[in-house]
């Protein structure tokens, strides 16, 4: 073709894609009796195959764990406490686990079920938006599977939508099926698969508690289910971020958006959102302390009745524990009467609004009564006790102020005995705290309690700073004779301490702390919609990047 000439099509020719190279076991027929016939997929520990029994005819699946790691006796001893664990469960919505061996070169494989069906991946990502009603069949049925799991001491730890099918049996074309326990903890294990400090898990899917490497129950499954069950209602997960750090950081410390303050907002039943919001409370504590009682609220739910997540909610509202720093209502809507309604039985001639409005406003009238008693028709008292007894009340928060909060524990030990004991261990109580080291005016994270630090050299300090959700921040200060062991008890953050600093930063003493809190109380109610603006959106304002950056989830995985 001669220089400058315009290319055309018939320049241009079609290049075969390269073959794919032949896997040797399609074909082949494994202990005599399972004839394997195609490739499934590949999961993390190992290739899933299509096989089919050579007597009985039918179609089965078989997991076989990767040549190039079948060597690491740690992960075949994880390989088959998968199957162990599935098979002792006994759940229908369990995958069925029937056999276990080994291949001619030493890899090991399990047969298990074939499931004809698809998974609840491409459900959410073909299917939106999920109907509530079928969001919440399908939620009940992970809680009876994950129930059955945790009665026998097994925490799946790797919950995930890739991990769960949706196939037809009977009239039901969304029958649960959960799969892939190759990660799960077994309580009572002879031998421990996991180290302290270790994370596994899919970061989108993981607790708080699995991000800061902490032990696990199953209520960090309640947390994952929390996480499947917000991506159902939206599409999306409730936290994610460019790198493996920022998704830990977000399931740390931010909270999640309600789903109808998404941009744009999801219209989900504010009874159900709760009950979701409830699954990813950061606290373990504050979450559902079972899948029976998941599944309890969501029956409520269905019923018109109105779950308990609400009524948490409102008692947090009011004045109760808050789960963390910014949370004041899980879904974000103030009225108890619209948040206790469940779905399609929120009709206008519902009687149920009205009841609870009566009860609720006798409650008002009540309280009235009593404040009008105390404060106008009560014996004669001097008027300004109420005054007087202001300060007793706010004593306590005047001897928490956060940022003056520096422990500097007295040197116990001796020159010799520092110089053969090169580490300090900081400990706390509770456990799990993040360490931070403190240089002026940056921070910089070490890790999670219990923490070893190199002993600082004789005449320098080393400042830390431990921070924990729903924990007041405390700082420490190591010197080179600090000892050994140092234990320090966090502090639960309160309301009121918050409020308390505000005041005492101004430096005006205790009388014009009290004075700025009645002025700032107007203003607390009108910037109300806001705050809860700024909640859904989380409260770090930037995020830990990792040098070992991964990308977004669907690639990640």
């Amino acid at each position: 073709m001669s220089e400058g000439a315009p290319m055309t099509s018939d320049h241009l020719r079609l290049v075969d894609p390269p073959e794919q190279p032949v896997d040797p076991l399609i074909g082949k027929t494994i202990d005599g009796r399972y004839e394997i016939e195609g490739r499934l997929g590949e999961g993390g520990m190992g290739v899933v195959y299509q096989a089919k029994h050579v007597v009985l005819g039918k179609a089965l699946a078989m997991k076989v764990l990767r040549a190039d790691v079948s060597k690491d006796q740690e992960i075949m001893q994880r390989f088959r406490q998968e199957a162990q664990s599935a098979s002792a469960i006994g759940s229908q919505h369990i995958i069925d686990i029937s056999d276990f061996g080994q291949l001619p070169d030493g890899a090991t494989y399990f047969i298990m079920e074939y499931l004809d069906g698809k998974e609840l991946t491409k459900v959410i990502e073909q299917e939106q938006p999920i109907d509530p009603a079928r969001l919440g069949h399908v939620a009940k049925q992970l809680c009876d599977a994950l129930g059955a799991a945790h009665e026998r001491g097994i925490v799946h730890r790797d919950m995930k939508p890739d991990n769960v099918f949706l196939v037809k049996r009977g009239k039901d074309p969304d029958f649960v099926k959960v799969l892939d326990f190759g990660i799960a903890k077994v309580g009572g294990a002879s031998s421990k698969l996991t180290k302290a400090g270790q994370v596994f898990g899919t970061p989108h899917y993981m607790s708080p508690e699995q991000c800061a490497g902490q032990s696990v129950d199953s209520r960090t499954d309640v947390y994952a289910l929390g996480v499947i069950l917000y991506e159902l209602a939206c599409g999306k997960v409730p936290f994610d971020a460019d790198n493996l750090m920022g998704i830990l950081t977000k399931h740390i410390y931010e909270q999640p958006i309600p789903l109808h303050q998404l941009p744009p907002p999801v219209d989900v039943p504010p009874g159900l959102e709760a009950v979701i919001l409830k699954c990813l409370a950061k606290s373990t504590d504050q979450r559902y302390q079972s899948m029976a009682e998941v599944k309890a609220d969501l029956e409520a739910w269905e019923a018109g009745q109105t779950p308990g997540a609400v009524m948490d909610a409102v008692s947090r509202s009011t004045g109760g524990h808050q789960i963390g720093p910014h949370r004041v209502d899980p879904t974000g809507r103030h009225s108890a009467l619209q948040v206790g309604v469940g779905g399609e039985h929120e009709e206008e001639g519902s009687k149920l609004p009205i009841i609870l409005g009566a009860v609720v406003g006798l409650l008002a009238l009540v309280a009235t009564g009593l404040l009008v008693y105390f404060l106008v028709l009560a014996p004669d008292e001097p008027a300004a006790d109420p005054v007087v007894e202001t300060p007793v009340v706010e004593e306590p928060i005047e001897e928490e102020p956060v940022e003056e909060a520096v422990l500097e524990p007295e040197d116990e030990m001796t020159e010799e005995a520092a110089a053969a004991a090169p580490k300090i261990r900081v400990e706390s109580t509770p456990p799990g705290a993040e360490v931070l080291l403190v240089e002026g005016e940056d921070e910089i994270i070490l890790g999670n309690t219990p923490y070893e630090i190199d002993r600082p050299e004789q005449g320098s300090r080393t400042r830390l700073l431990l921070r924990q959700p729903g924990f007041e921040p405390q700082q420490i200060v190591l010197s080179y004779l600090t000892t050994e062991e140092l234990t320090v008890t966090m502090r639960e953050e309160q309301r009121a301490s918050r409020r308390g600093r505000s005041g005492r930063s101004s430096g005006r003493g205790r009388q014009a702390a009290q004075q700025a809190q009645q002025a700032e109380q107007p203003a607390q109610q009108a910037e109300q919609p806001a705050q809860q603006q700024q909640q859904g959106r989380g409260g770090i304002s930037g995020e830990v990047l990792d040098p070992w950056a991964t990308p977004r989830r669907r690639q990640a995985e």
